[in-house]
């Protein structure tokens, strides 16, 4: 009786483990229901390779930064925009000296504007700085995936190759994506923020990288 009871045991925890799945097999089914939503023919994707690793951030600041990272490249842009209309003011004002009222004009408008966004610029990079502290959360928070795919692509004529980087919640419940290219460039951000030692030099960032000279 006793030997009995240790084999039917031993079937169950068998059973038992069989049917646990892998944390790359939660990934994949998580994922491949995720990116039903995302796919063009999502009956044609066919999973390359999962890998699963720990994630300690806070993956809802990830959008925001992004978000004030766009936000302060089009300020950046205002900002030369209303630079360089002072300066052709003043140079329209020096050459009708002394009744250069409209050129007075448009130089008045042109600072007031500058004001304006170098005051809502600042009060971005407070915020970016501030989403990228809470980004490194420093304590587990869920699976960060990295997966590589087939699909069809638009037009259902071609099988093209995708990569993407998942970020799921402990349980592998619910899951957000980005592709690899867009994510790279978040990372970029945060490097350059993490290694700022002042404000311009997050502004040298954003102006190398739109050109914004």
């Amino acid at each position: 009786m006793k030997n009995v009871i240790i084999l039917l045991f031993c079937a169950v925890a068998l059973v038992m483990t069989s049917c646990t799945l892998s944390n790359e097999e939660k990934a994949e089914k998580l994922v491949k229901e995720t990116l039903k939503g995302y796919l063009y023919h999502p009956d044609s994707y066919e999973p390359i390779s999962t890998k699963v690793d720990s994630m300690f951030i806070d993956v809802t600041t990830i959008e925001p930064i992004m978000k004030i990272s766009d936000d302060i490249k089009d300020l950046m842009s205002k900002i030369n925009r209303c630079k360089r209309n002072i300066e052709s003011a003043e140079s329209s004002m020096d050459i009708f000296a002394p009744n250069g009222y409209s050129s007075q004009y448009s130089r008045g408008e042109a600072k007031s504007d500058l004001d304006k966004y170098t005051k809502k610029l600042s009060e971005q990079l407070v915020s970016l700085k501030e989403n990228v502290v809470k980004y490194h959360k420093g304590e587990f928070t869920g699976w960060a995936v990295s997966h590589r795919f087939r699909s069809l692509n638009g037009t259902g004529s071609i099988t093209i190759p995708g990569e993407m980087i998942f970020f799921c919640d402990k349980e592998f419940t619910t899951c957000g994506g980005y592709e690899v290219d867009k994510f790279e460039n978040f990372a970029k951000i945060l490097k350059a923020v993490d290694e700022a030692t002042s404000d311009e030099d997050i502004i040298d960032y954003f102006r190398e990288d739109s050109f914004l000279l």
